[in-house]
């Protein structure tokens, strides 16, 4: 018989637990963007009911807020789209109106944006609908354990994280960057975020504003399988009360 000491059993137990704890199932990151072109149902409705793209089913909601308080701007239209098709969307006095190329702000084709929209609080859409501007509010049923943002076309002052989970943030502003390029960041924790994406009142692009599009992925904290975390800690246990019975050495057949 091989003699093993109690430190020796003790690693072994522990060496399985981890084995143990590797095979809990875990959280796969998914697109914050739902892969299909419409309008986000926000507080504001949707301009067209048959163009509605309903949330709730991907674990968050979207409010819409006021973009800029008396400053001429209220809350902004938030949809989904992809430049590969064209789109219209129409309703409540308004139509809005995607193309293939856009006057400014233009990701890859195939690639699923939340594109917003500017309205003024007289009601109009600046830029026919193409002023990508807004401020919105994602709200999650559950605690996310990371969420992943890209902006697209930061070009000036702005674009910012305001609040997470109810708390001002000062210090996740997005600096000018680049036509057409992306930034990211990368949001911890997450119950909710309030983001603001571009500038209306832009001083690099005082006709036409800077123009944001943003999408992201989201992943949740894991949930281990049931009893997967009391057995981890009954193994340990057993293993060192067992140690503990047959002293300093012990047997392995």
């Amino acid at each position: 018989m091989q003699k093993i000491s109690t430190l020796a059993k003790t690693l072994i137990a522990f060496s399985v637990g981890l084995s143990v704890a590797a095979a809990m199932p875990s959280a796969q990151a998914a697109s914050l963007v739902p892969q299909l072109e419409g309008e986000v149902q926000t507080n504001l409705g949707c301009l067209d009911p048959n163009q509605c793209i309903d949330t709730t089913s991907l674990g968050y909601t979207v409010t819409s807020l006021d973009f800029d308080g008396a400053g001429g701007y209220g809350p902004s239209r938030l949809f989904v789209d992809t430049r590969s098709t064209s789109n219209i969307y129409e309703g409540q006095g308004l139509k809005v109106s995607f193309g293939t190329k856009d006057a400014g702000t233009n990701p890859a084709l195939n690639e699923y944006w939340f594109r917003p929209v500017a309205i003024t609080e007289s009601g109009n859409l600046p830029e026919s609908g193409q002023l990508e501007v807004g401020r919105f509010l994602f709200e999650f049923t559950e605690v996310m354990s990371e969420i992943s943002l890209d902006f697209f076309d930061v070009e000036d002052i702005g674009t910012a994280i305001l609040m997470l989970n109810g708390e001002d943030i000062t210090d996740l502003v997005l600096q000018a960057g680049k036509n057409n390029g992306i930034q990211s960041l990368t949001l911890h924790n997450v119950k909710s975020f309030e983001v603001q994406l571009g500038n209306a009142s832009s001083s690099k692009f005082p006709k036409t504003g800077d123009g944001v599009n943003l999408r992201g992925n989201v992943v949740p904290k894991p949930v281990p399988e049931a009893g997967t975390t009391v057995s981890l800690g009954a193994l340990v246990v057993v293993s060192l009360f067992g140690l503990r019975r047959r002293g300093k050495t012990a047997s392995l057949a």
